[in-house]
């Protein structure tokens, strides 16, 4: 279902992780660049969006103004922060603070959960 036709927010929403992977891997974008993402929900400052990867896609350096969170679901990835390489699996979860730099490789199929938070800004008055 497209997020055309399915709600993004709403008092509780529930999500096949499994058949919206199935879905984003037969995406044209996918096909093309590897790489697809879907948002799942969207509701004020939250997002929660499903991304999938193919073996060895490259997410180049990017810097977040909001707190995120990055839970792989399947695979592994290799991120770096700075100079420093690490790399997050399955069961894992790894949060970044506002304004901290990385890159990320998908060191196999990988399907990740992301979750930011983008704090509202700041009124003048504030």
């Amino acid at each position: 279902m497209s997020s055309f036709t399915r709600p993004l927010a709403g008092p509780n929403l529930t999500f096949d992780l499994a058949e919206h992977l199935a879905e984003l891997r037969q995406d044209n974008a996918y096909s093309r660049s590897g790489r697809a993402g879907r948002t799942l929900a969207k509701d004020g400052p939250l997002r929660l969006t499903l991304v999938a990867l193919a073996e060895g896609v490259e997410i180049d350096t990017h810097q977040a103004e909001t707190p995120l969170t990055l839970q792989p679901l399947e695979g592994r990835i290799r991120y770096r922060i700075g100079e420093e390489r690490h790399e997050l699996g399955a069961g894992q979860v790894l949060y970044f603070g506002p304004g901290h730099a990385r890159d990320i490789k998908a060191m196999g199929e990988t399907a990740l959960l992301l979750t930011i938070t983008g704090g509202e800004k700041p009124t003048a008055q504030e």
